[in-house]
């Protein structure tokens, strides 16, 4: 019996290792394999804020109130590098249900939370980055990138 229970614990350890990334268990890599294909920005005009970042406002949406910087949202987001490479979804690891952000939340990318402000509920905006606006100044491996951010408005939680 107890080496039954030795068989099984190891079997389950055995499966959570190679799970988790590899030959290395503490390594964990997010799963993107879920997320949506990048929103088209053919035939929109894009519109460009004061500090630089670029936004291609797609759909506008349907509720009465827009974001405001003191809101919470429920955002859908996919990010990307302007190479298309994905480093940030929602819809990683397979998850279907929007993320909650206080837009003012000082770990949010300035750009990020600046591209939600005056959106509407169900509105679909691209945000595309500029360095400074995003990681620069900080230890994160994409502080020189431009970060394009594919973004639907969930709701506005006041």
């Amino acid at each position: 019996l107890l080496n039954l229970r030795n068989t099984f614990f190891g079997i389950i350890l055995l499966s959570f290792i190679t799970s988790c990334g590899g030959d290395d268990p503490f390594l964990f890599q997010d799963d993107f394999s879920t997320v949506p294909e990048q929103f088209s920005t053919s035939g929109v005009t894009p519109d460009t804020t004061e500090t630089g970042l670029i936004f291609y406002e797609l759909e506008v949406g349907t509720s009465l109130d827009s974001v405001t910087i003191r809101d919470v949202v429920a955002v859908y987001y996919t990010g990307r590098t302007t190479d298309n490479e994905v480093f940030d979804s929602s819809y990683k690891n397979g998850r279907t249900d929007p993320t909650n952000f206080e837009v003012a939340n000082p770990s949010l990318v300035d750009g990020f939370s600046e591209g939600l402000l005056g959106m509407k509920e169900g509105g679909r905006r691209v945000l595309v980055i500029p360095p400074e606006l995003g990681y620069a100044g900080t230890s994160n491996s994409l502080r020189e990138d431009t970060l394009v951010f594919d973004v639907e408005l969930g709701t506005i939680f006041f």
